[in-house]
């Protein structure tokens, strides 16, 4: 019990806060470890960077960091959601700036949209269900959060087809008024 306990907590953390855990995700997350492009390395140093971030984030009082997705691939981050003002923007960039294994690090953070979380959790669904079905398109090398009908996407592609393909399945979906893509092309190792 206690090993599925951290790995839920694991999975959870590494790309959304705890009020947007979707456990229907997480499960997925789970089933499709193995179709990963990260080495077993990199996915213990993205959950250690999530988890170190989570963590400062939550001990930090001026960080007012409930709107804020930390979204990790192979050790690189971006910040996405929205923040009250300015300087908790860069507050919270701070904070999770100081992990030193982060190799990038795009702050995508918006300042006074909050947006609405049932219509974004619901967003995030449908774009989970849509690059699911994708043909072309390997999904669990991708992250992503809405805020406000605004999306961003991270992680990476094996070909810059695939890229494409995940931006158009992305922007193609009712309800997504715009789409800041942080996709990297990374060629299969063969």
């Amino acid at each position: 019990m206690r090993l599925f306990l951290w790995v839920f907590l694991s999975f959870c953390l590494m790309g959304s806060s705890f009020s947007q855990i979707n456990p229907f995700s997480v499960l997925g997350k789970i089933v499709t470890t193995s179709m990963d492009a990260r080495s077993k390395a990199e996915v213990a140093a993205d959950t250690e960077i999530s988890t170190g971030s989570s963590k400062r984030l939550l001990e930090d009082k001026n960080a007012e960091w409930a709107g804020v997705a930390v979204l990790v691939f192979a050790q690189h981050v971006v910040l996405a959601g929205a923040v009250k003002t300015a300087a908790v923007k860069k507050r919270v960039e701070e904070l999770v700036r100081q992990d030193k294994r982060i190799r990038s690090l795009k702050n995508e953070l918006r300042v006074g949209d909050f947006g609405s979380f049932a219509r974004d959790t619901t967003l995030e669904a449908e774009i989970n269900a849509k690059l699911t079905a994708a043909s072309g398109v390997s999904s669990v090398n991708m992250r992503w959060s809405a805020t406000g009908g605004r999306v961003v996407l991270m992680g990476i592609a094996q070909t810059a087809q695939e890229a494409g393909l995940a931006a158009t399945t992305v922007r193609g979906i009712k309800g997504v008024k715009s789409l800041k893509s942080h996709l990297r092309v990374v060629a299969a190792n063969k």
